[in-house]
């Protein structure tokens, strides 16, 4: 086989493992950002964050910080969008953001609070194909009780009807 044909399939080689967005892992950090004040919650930069993807549950009153970090840099250049959804009947997008990676981490970091309780999915999501999800808990930090149930189910047929009556 000549040099010529060598260097042609290496470079195929090179091209088919570094083409695409890269895949990368989730981190996840709480903070209590009602008890900061303003100034405080502008200032806040969490940097410890426990990478892991399964049993991840959280509190209603948490401030819910995550990072997807990439295997390698995407480029700065590149738009992801975070959607989170809460499952209804179904998966129901309930907010959307648009990302840039941050240049020096390779890496995109926000957060999310006031959750109501129930299960979440977030996606990243680049030209209209998820690259990567995981799904997480929001419950009651008292736990679930028959009456803590039947609050959230009134709760929720009292949304229902505001929403549908306007």
């Amino acid at each position: 086989m000549s040099l010529l044909i060598r260097f042609s399939l290496f470079l195929v080689f090179l091209f088919t493992i570094h083409c695409g967005i890269p895949k990368g892992d989730f981190g996840w950090a709480t903070s209590k950002a009602e008890s900061l004040d303003l100034l405080e919650r502008h200032i806040q930069m969490i940097t410890d964050y426990k990478m892991m993807r399964d049993g991840l549950i959280f509190s209603p009153n948490d401030t819910i910080h995550y990072v997807y970090t990439f295997s390698r840099n995407p480029g700065i250049e590149t738009d992801f969008y975070i959607s989170l959804n809460r499952y209804e009947l179904d998966y129901v997008e309930i907010d959307i953001k648009k990302k840039n990676v941050e240049a020096e981490s390779a890496s995109i970091r926000d957060s999310f609070s006031q959750l109501r309780t129930g299960e979440y999915l977030i996606k990243i999501v680049h030209d209209g194909e998820v690259l990567d999800e995981v799904k997480f808990q929001v419950l009651p930090e008292e736990g679930y009780t028959e009456e803590i149930i039947e609050q959230e189910l009134a709760a929720e047929q009292e949304d229902e009807i505001i929403k549908y009556s306007r």
